[in-house]
């Protein structure tokens, strides 16, 4: 970095960070950053903060691509690689080495539950969205507050009509994988999926993705359905604590976001054929009562599969056996809330007749 960009990136950090960076400034004021802030770069750039955890990106008028595009992470707060990749991109978009063509906004999801190193505080910020929070009394949740605190925020920035939109949640899962990169493709409603939005995820490195086959109340989940945005949950491998992160393990993802931001939508190689594995949801398994069990171990990575007849869960009235071959788990949990899903059942599909 030259001294011009670190001149920049000093400034613009003391304006709108207290000389902090995005992380730590929204780590050190988890609730309310106060006023918002703002910053204009040497090229004509606008960076505001709107929000605690919520940092708006424009360019000059005359730069814009036409598309908007939301890079969420911290949905959970024990999840730090992602928010590690989105303030990386932030510190280079203010010195100035990464270019913005298109309207760019960061979003945290939850700070609290970032300092408190959990996935969260009261309840599962990803089961609040697409209007869930509204169904419990004010005050119920942390969660709840911050469901509705971003869906605000993202119905303002997704405003403009005519534009593409498009929203990459970062997440990272609790257990192993064999596919360590994957991609969750929420339930699309009778629309066509986008093949280039696949081809993208590809040369992101991400090696399979899940179709969903039902509305949901994930944040992907949400703006798939209410501004038609292409959306993904992207899990980008195991949890780990801050600072056990190999940053070069995400090359791929940060790769591809650098060349979003700076370009506009990627559509990936047309020649290079789509080889990540796809599956569909066969069911979703949930836990009822306190004496849901899952019968497999802990450290089973997602996309194992069980033998037909398998028994893999267990509840007072109910079990779940493995009715077909390739049926493979995903997302098991067993200390989930009751009423909660607990396993995702998948099997093998064909993009073109998902299922």
């Amino acid at each position: 970095m030259n001294s011009s960009a670190s001149e920049q990136l000093a400034a613009a950090r003391q304006a709108l960070f207290d000389g902090g960076d995005f992380l730590g400034f929204t780590l050190r004021h988890p609730l309310d950053s106060g006023p918002g802030r703002e910053y204009i770069l040497a090229d004509g750039t606008a960076v505001q903060l709107w929000q605690t955890g919520i940092l708006y990106i424009c360019p000059a008028h005359s730069r814009l691509s036409g598309a908007s595009l939301l890079i969420s992470s911290g949905i959970h707060g024990n999840e730090t690689a992602p928010m590690e990749i989105c303030n990386t991109l932030v510190n280079d978009i203010l010195s100035g080495d990464l270019g913005v063509n298109g309207r760019l906004l960061f979003v945290i999801g939850n700070p609290p539950a970032v300092n408190l190193q959990k996935r969260f505080c009261d309840e599962n910020l990803n089961r609040l969205f697409e209007g869930k929070h509204r169904r419990a009394a004010p005050g119920d949740s942390s969660e709840g507050l911050r469901a509705q605190q971003i869906e605000y925020f993202t119905g303002r920035f997704f405003s403009p009509a005519g534009e593409v939109r498009l929203h990459y949640d970062l997440h990272t899962a609790i257990r192993a994988s064999r596919y360590e990169k994957f991609a969750v493709y929420p339930y699309l409603h009778g629309r066509p999926h986008s093949l280039q939005q696949l081809r993208f995820l590809q040369s992101c490195d991400i090696e399979a993705v899940l179709l969903s086959n039902r509305p949901g109340t994930t944040y992907s989940y949400y703006t798939s359905r209410t501004f038609d945005a292409h959306s993904f949950t992207v899990e980008l491998g195991k949890v780990q604590a801050f600072g056990d992160n190999d940053m070069g393990d995400f090359r791929g993802i940060i790769a591809g976001l650098k060349n979003v931001i700076a370009a506009g939508p990627v559509a990936g190689d047309p020649k290079q054929p789509l080889v990540l594995k796809v599956f569909k949801v066969v069911e979703e398994v949930i836990k009822k009562t306190d004496r849901f069990r899952l019968t497999f171990a802990e450290d089973v990575p997602n996309f194992t599969e069980f033998p037909p007849g398998t028994v893999l869960a267990t509840d007072t009235d109910f079990s779940y056996t493995v009715k077909a071959p390739g049926e493979c788990i995903v997302f098991p949990n067993a200390h989930v809330q009751n009423g909660h899903r607990a396993v995702l059942m998948v099997s093998p599909a064909d993009i073109a007749q998902p299922g």
